[in-house]
């Protein structure tokens, strides 16, 4: 006998992993001209949303150690990509902030991303999109409420 929860949480754990690997498998088309990987991609996201980070606080938010963090920045710096910056309070504090030459490729990512997504939501009804915003906002919630159990 089967046991309906668990065959819940297969399924959305099925259902996850089939979407990462999709979303993981179309990005990688989008970005495969550009010249930066994936983790690349993510800093600089992390960096245009949130704006001037350090390089812990970029870390906590990829979720990869300082050290592989840093190698990461040391290839955009060199693209000319990512500026650092030590604070004037305290000198050993580096602030990592994107350059003007990378809001064109910002903004060329986001219109693809969006594009992407125009043309796969189009083919869904108002009510079917909305399902996938309150099941996204839900899932959403449950995540957050975790990590705040965990601190």
């Amino acid at each position: 006998m089967s046991n309906p929860k668990f065959d819940n949480i297969s399924k959305i754990v099925d259902l996850t992993r089939n979407f990462n690997k999709f979303m993981r498998h179309k990005f990688h088309n989008l970005i495969q001209d550009s010249g930066f990987t994936l983790p690349q991609i993510s800093v600089i996201s992390i960096l245009e949303k949130h704006g001037e980070q350090k390089v812990s606080e970029l870390s906590a938010k990829i979720g990869l150690s300082d050290s592989t963090v840093s190698g990461i920045l040391d290839r955009l710096e060199q693209k000319d990509i990512i500026k650092r910056k030590r604070t004037k309070d305290d000198r050993r504090v580096v602030k990592i902030s994107l350059t003007g030459k990378s809001q064109k490729f910002c903004n060329d990512f986001r219109r693809k991303k969006e594009e992407y997504f125009a043309q796969l939501l189009k083919k869904l009804s108002e009510q079917e999109i909305n399902d996938i915003i309150k099941g996204l906002e839900i899932l959403n919630r449950a995540l957050t409420e975790e990590e705040k159990r965990k601190s």
